[in-house]
């Protein structure tokens, strides 16, 4: 086809909320009970066959039910890991091929699908997989992920459009080719939009991918690539593997062809990723580009001005109510603020229901696995023995039926203490209360300890303290809410233009249309 097209205007995709009574909570449900009664094989995908790993089997339970069983996986071996690879290779000459709109037309499909069909299923499999909310799972599986394949189609067409000027007598284009050689992808448990985003992007620009999703977030990734495929996704654009990370990382960074690696998760997990490209790097074909994060939970900034229930509301729904990817873990309340909110906050935190998913009266599922809970309930442990801080609502545990953690609230007056820095994980928020008159000095330490450019919140009413932590937090967080929960812009970011660029290698052409016959220079004729 012979067309410079424009590709649909994408619009934000609304929540339904699963109302009670209504046909989609009905759905929901009934998907719900077919899903936990099913208990399917979780294979892997490579080069478009499905086939178990070779390794050990796991079984994939519900987190705030584990004796129920979703489904079993294999964990990748070398072997199958190599497979992937030699697959997203053989595939990259004949995706790179195809036009833009064409492989554009496969995410914005997947887009619709998403958004039609298959909405209850991405729903209802992040509510049993990751025990998340009927709200929580609908607006990060279905609102989220839709948004970034279509916001992201927009972008990566902005970045096609953009071209040189071209002097007289001469021609000048930008190639944006695909890297040389294939994308690794590993996401992370607490987000299926992320889990979605991670594989897909670099494919939309052209590049062939090996995707590692965490073993807990594997039930829904299951349906994710079963979507892709319903949408057009040919065999060997991304291939899924299952399991531990730990071999799939091994092959994968280890091979000559790895161009790019795509990564959302902890700090730690970044890093040693980081550490193991950066020591092969004498052996890669080219310089594999690195694109992710891994910073801590999200923090919150209060100033005096700040509306009180806005605060207690942002906190409450940030750093418990449905768990955000990133959720709050770290909050900063004047005194005067804290004396009027703080004793029903804490009243408010002890109250919210922790238990099944399916039940809507729920607030708070489990976390995604045993080691998440342990993580947390030692992070807890130590809060208890440390004198300079309060286990101020909250602090009980169990793993008898799920890995439920209650709603934790810990308060220390020293904002360097280790409760401030941790990434715990699980649903505790660290609150220091400062005096009214310290705000700058807070906005200050609240910048230079926010890890790895996190998102935050800051909450006020008087401008002038908005426009100040603008500014100072300018380098202090990536993503910056004004009044509103620290979540929400990771997507814009994450669908943006520079986003995608990323994924893409720029070629510069220049054609001359009558080129010089002789060497006579101009100013000697």
């Amino acid at each position: 086809m012979d067309a410079v097209t424009q590709v649909p205007t994408p619009a934000r995709e609304p929540a339904t909320g699963h109302p009670s009574g209504s046909a989609a909570h009905e759905r929901l449900d009934r998907r719900l009970d077919e899903l936990a009664g099913e208990q399917i094989p979780l294979p892997m995908t490579v080069g478009g066959e499905q086939r178990f790993g070779g390794g050990e089997r796991t079984e994939v339970v519900q987190p705030h039910h584990h004796a129920a069983r979703l489904g079993v996986l294999g964990n990748a071996t070398h072997q199958d890991a190599q497979l992937a690879v030699d697959a997203a290779l053989a595939a990259a000459p004949d995706w790179r091929a195809l036009s833009f709109d064409d492989r554009a037309a496969v995410l914005l499909r997947a887009a619709d699908l998403l958004a039609g069909p298959w909405r209850e299923t991405l729903t209802a499999a992040t509510m049993l997989g990751q025990s998340r909310t009927a709200a929580r799972a609908e607006a990060d599986a279905v609102c989220d992920l839709a948004d970034f394949w279509r916001f992201g189609v927009r972008a990566a067409r902005r970045i096609l459009a953009e071209q040189p000027l071209s002097p007289p007598g001469s021609w000048r284009r930008s190639d944006h080719r695909p890297l040389e050689g294939f994308v690794c992808a590993f996401s992370p448990s607490g987000s299926t939009a992320l889990a979605g985003h991670l594989p897909t992007a670099p494919a939309l620009m052209g590049n062939t991918v090996v995707w590692k999703p965490a073993r807990a977030q594997s039930f829904a990734a299951h349906f994710l690539m079963r979507l892709l495929e319903e949408a057009g996704l040919p065999p060997g654009v991304v291939n899924l593997v299952t399991g531990d990370g730990r071999v799939p990382a091994e092959v994968a960074l280890a091979s000559p062809a790895l161009a790019g690696l795509h990564v959302a998760g902890s700090a730690g997990t970044f890093r040693a990723l980081c550490r193991t490209v950066g020591a092969a790097a004498g052996s890669y074909r080219t310089f594999p580009r690195i694109v992710g994060e891994g910073g801590g939970g999200a923090f919150l900034l209060a100033h005096p001005s700040a509306a009180p229930d806005a605060v207690a509301t942002a906190m409450i729904r940030g750093a418990f109510e449905g768990r955000a990817c990133p959720a709050l873990s770290r909050a900063y309340l004047p005194r005067g603020l804290w004396q009027r909110i703080g004793p029903e906050f804490l009243a408010r935190v002890d109250e919210l229901a922790v238990g099944d998913v399916g039940d809507p009266t729920t607030a708070m599922g489990a976390l995604a696995d045993a080691q998440a809970h342990r993580r947390t309930v030692a992070a807890i442990e130590r809060a208890r023995q440390d004198p300079q801080v309060t286990v101020a609502a909250g602090g009980q545990y169990d793993d008898a039926i799920g890995w439920f953690v209650r709603p934790t609230v810990l308060r220390c007056d020293d904002g360097r203490n280790e409760v401030f820095r941790a990434d715990h994980g699980g649903p505790v928020l660290a609150v220091q209360v400062y005096e009214d008159t310290a705000w700058e000095e807070v906005l200050g330490r609240v910048g230079a300890d926010a890890p790895h450019g996190s998102a935050g919140s800051v909450l006020a009413r008087d401008r002038y303290a908005v426009v100040q932590a603008m500014e100072r937090l300018r380098f202090g967080a990536g993503d910056l809410c004004v009044n509103d929960l620290p979540a929400g812009t990771a997507a814009d970011r994450a669908g943006s233009v520079q986003g995608l660029l990323r994924w893409t290698s720029a070629r510069s052409l220049a054609e001359t249309f009558v080129p010089p016959v002789d060497d006579v220079r101009p100013h000697l004729r």
